[in-house]
Parts: structure tokens; C-alpha cells; sequence
């Protein structure tokens, strides 16, 4: 029989767990991640992940990051595959990770190559993706916190947490694709965190990982320099002894990463990421879709010059306002300079650094930025749903025998057959690139339109 203490235990065990449950950051927290783990063991595009696996197998053999082919991003992704290889195989004893079917060669002769004949285990799949998942987590709990401190209202954090955890192309990068994007997210947004905190140097620290995660947080460096200056533009002395703790941070924690690859002499791969996405541009074949993606290409190298100018731009006028509301100014700077970034239309993943802030603002001063949010997340969800296909089920066919492979393979080719000449799958997403793109532009326009009228935060 139980003592009555026991009992007691037990009631406010109970009790609590019941007001846990009436709060709604915790209903949408559940909500989120019974999608995701729904999805996770269902569906996985493979060409991504099979090349995580492949990494992993040559990590468990002892080479580096750069010693095989496979790995093309900066090292910090490489390093967190590298810890979850060695969880992999020496606790859960995941083996094999991918395995080669013969049946899905034909994929290597699509037109939209980025599908592999290499299938990863969905035991492997739902591994890499919980990380993913925990991060999402990790990156909501960041957005709650930063709307709760700045407005004290439990309604306005929940929303902002809500725009980043439920929104269909986080759900589906984590869950569906498992790309490492919010992971870069999450450095990024803590380096900001920090920065805002007054810690520069750890600041500019987390800032190294997120840029050498994936290299997009580096447009933000300008904004964050403007609001340093800000915050001490009646002593310049200070602002310049705070931002060169923030470069010294970033540049130490640079080298620290760049150990290993200046060690083995293949630093300038570890760069690869930057210069194959420039690289791209001068690859074209001779069909209409092969010259059109190229010139996309060629128009994302020479916006950048105008984009670092607009970005400047940003940053100035950031500078320039003032210190009373420093604070929600530089979260607007964030949202316009990532999303001034991205006007060319990027891969679905990219969309990540602009969400966070999106959200953020959204929650904090204006629900109009609702409507890009919508636009922007349901369109890039769309476009990688167009671009990932029936590969999604090429797990389940491979491993399970619920979906025949040479079916999943029928529906894939049936996908890309052509329309004058042109694969079907290119018209699909061209139109829904550009509902993405409609999204990002959306933002800057109600920013535009503020400006005209003299209501604009800056």
C-alpha cells in the first residue's frame, strides 16, 4: 500500500503534468512533433542523406572529412556527423547505414539527377533526423524566449515559436529531407542572442560555427557591426573595442575549426561550398531548361554586388536610428538583410535564416508580415515536394516491399517526361520557385511601401 506521501508525490506529479499540458506553447510543441515523427520513418528523400551515410562510412574508417569524395559543405556539419557516426556505431550498432540497388541505375539518367541509386535504412533515416528534430526544438525554445523577454506576453512568445515550429518547410527539411540547415539556424541565432546580450566575443564565436555551417550567416556580420555602433555611438572608442572582441572571437574560432583541414593541407576544400555554388553557373547543357538554370545561376553571381550594397544600405539606416529602440530595429535589419539574400530565389532549405526572423517579427510588432510567411514557406514547401517526388517512398519500396522499386522508379520517370521538349518537372518548379520568390519579395515590399509612407521602423 502506498504511504501517503507517495500520494502526494503522485497528485503533483500529476497536476503538473496537467498544467503543462493546458499551456499552449506545449500543445503546439506536441502538435509539432508528432508530424515530425510521423514523417521521419515515412518518407526520406534519399540523395542528401545517402551522401551522410557514405560520409559517415568513410569517418568510421578513419579518413577525414576531405579525403574522399562525398562531403562538399564547411566542416561543421562534417564535425556533428562525425559525433553521431561514432553513437551510431559503437552504441546503437547501425549497420548497414545505405545499401546499392540495382533496379534504380535508370535514376543516374533523369534529368533531375539529384536522386541516387544508394538507399538509406530507415533505421539510419529516423537516426540522422532526430538530431534535426531536437534542433527545431532548440531553435523554437530561442524564439520563445527572445519574444517573452522583449514583450512579457505568453500569447506573442507561443505565436513566434508556432511560426517557426509548425511552418511546413522547417517540418519537412528535418523530417522529410534531412538537411542540416537548422543547425545553422541555431548557431546564427544564438551569436545573436549573444551579441544583443553585450557577449561579443563568444558572440563572434558562434557566429564562426553558423557561417562555417552553412556560409549564409555571414551577410549579417554588417548588421550586427551597425548595432554594436548603435548601442555605443557616443563613445566610438567602446564600439571599436566591442567589435574587434566580436572579430577576435570569430577569428579564433574560425582557426579552431580549420585545424584539422590546415593540418592535412585541404583547407581550400573546405571552401567548396562557396565556389561549387559560383561554379555551377558556367555548366549548361544544350536544352532549353539546362540554359535557363544556368543563367538563374549567372544572375545570382552578379546580384551580389547590389545585394551587399542594399544590405549596407540596411545597415546604415540601422545605425542611424535611435537608441531607444535599438533592440527591435536590429531584429528588422536581420529580417530585411536575410531576406535581401535570398531575392534570387534559393533552394527551399536556405529559407531558415529568414524564417527565424520572420517569426520574430511577426510576433513582436507586425502581423502584415503574416502574409509572406504564408506565401513564402507554403511555396518553398511545394517547390521541395515537386523537387524530392516519389523518391520520398524510394525507403519503403527498398526495405519493407510496400511500394515495388521499379513502380517508385515508373513514377519518377512519369514525373520528368517531356513537354515540348522539356522535362514536365522543370514547368513545376519554375512556378512554384516562384511563389517562394513572390514570399521573399512580399517582405521587402511591405517594407517599401512603409518607407514611402514614412512608417517604416527604419
Amino acid at each position: 500500500m502506498k504511504s501517503s506521501g507517495e500520494v502526494n508525490r503522485e497528485k503533483s506529479a500529476l497536476a503538473t503534468i496537467a498544467g503543462l499540458l493546458k499551456r499552449p506553447v506545449v500543445i503546439v510543441l506536441i502538435v509539432g512533433l508528432l508530424i515530425r515523427f510521423v514523417l521521419a520513418p515515412l518518407f526520406t528523400h534519399t540523395y542528401d542523406i545517402a551522401h551522410w551515410a557514405m560520409i559517415m562510412e568513410n569517418s568510421q574508417a578513419g579518413f577525414g572529412l576531405y579525403e574522399m569524395p562525398g562531403y562538399y559543405y564547411s566542416p561543421v556539419w562534417g564535425y556533428i556527423m562525425g559525433t553521431l557516426s561514432l553513437f551510431s556505431s559503437y552504441v546503437l550498432h547501425l549497420q548497414p547505414l545505405v545499401s546499392f540497388f540495382g533496379a534504380l541505375l535508370p535514376v543516374e539518367d533523369l534529368w533531375w539527377d539529384y536522386v541516387t541509386p544508394q538507399v538509406t535504412t530507415i533505421g539510419f533515416n529516423v537516426f540522422m533526423k532526430v538530431p534535426l528534430i531536437l534542433c527545431d526544438v532548440i531553435v523554437g525554445a530561442l524564439v520563445y524566449y527572445l519574444i517573452k523577454e522583449k514583450t512579457g506576453d505568453e500569447k506573442k512568445a507561443t505565436y513566434g515559436f508556432a511560426l517557426w515550429f509548425l511552418c511546413p518547410i522547417v517540418i519537412w527539411m528535418s523530417s522529410v529531407q534531412a538537411m542540416f540547415d537548422t543547425f545553422s539556424v541555431l548557431f546564427m541565432l544564438l551569436a545573436v542572442l549573444l551579441v544583443y546580450k553585450g557577449r561579443y566575443f563568444s558572440g563572434g564565436a558562434m557566429l564562426s560555427i553558423a557561417i562555417f555551417t552553412k556560409f549564409f550567416p555571414l551577410y549579417i556580420i554588417i548588421a550586427i557591426v551597425a548595432y554594436i555602433m548603435l548601442k555605443n555611438r557616443e563613445d566610438k572608442r567602446e564600439a571599436g573595442r566591442k567589435i574587434l572582441w566580436g572579430v577576435a572571437g570569430l577569428g579564433i574560432m574560425t582557426l579552431i575549426l580549420h585545424i584539422p583541414m590546415i593540418m592535412e593541407g585541404s583547407f581550400m576544400d573546405s571552401l567548396l561550398f562557396v565556389f561549387s555554388r559560383a561554379g555551377v553557373a558556367g555548366a549548361s547543357g544544350g536544352g532549353a531548361a539546362d540554359i535557363l538554370s544556368s543563367l538563374g545561376y549567372l544572375v545570382v553571381i552578379a546580384l551580389q554586388p547590389i545585394i551587399f550594397i542594399v544590405i549596407g544600405y540596411f545597415a546604415w539606416s540601422l545605425y542611424k536610428s535611435r537608441q531607444e529602440d535599438a533592440d527591435n530595429i536590429f531584429f528588422f535589419c536581420l529580417l530585411l538583410t536575410t531576406a535581401v539574400t535570398f531575392v534570387w530565389i534559393p533552394a527551399p532549405q536556405y529559407l531558415m535564416i529568414i524564417i527565424v526572423f520572420l517569426a520574430y517579427h511577426i510576433a513582436v510588432s507586425d502581423r502584415r508580415y503574416f502574409r509572406p510567411w504564408l506565401i513564402m514557406t507554403v511555396g518553398a514547401t511545394i517547390f521541395t515536394i515537386i523537387m524530392n517526388n516519389f523518391s520520398i517512398l524510394l525507403p519503403l519500396g527498398a526495405y519493407t516491399g510496400i511500394f515495388d522499386l521499379g513502380w517508385v522508379l515508373g513514377l519518377m520517370e512519369w514525373m520528368q517526361q517531356p513537354i515540348f521538349g522539356t522535362p514536365g518537372l522543370f514547368f513545376l518548379i519554375v512556378a512554384t520557385g516562384l511563389i517562394e520568390a513572390i514570399g521573399i519579395w512580399y517582405i521587402l515590399l511591405i517594407w517599401l511601401m512603409d518607407k514611402r509612407k514614412g512608417r517604416a521602423p527604419m
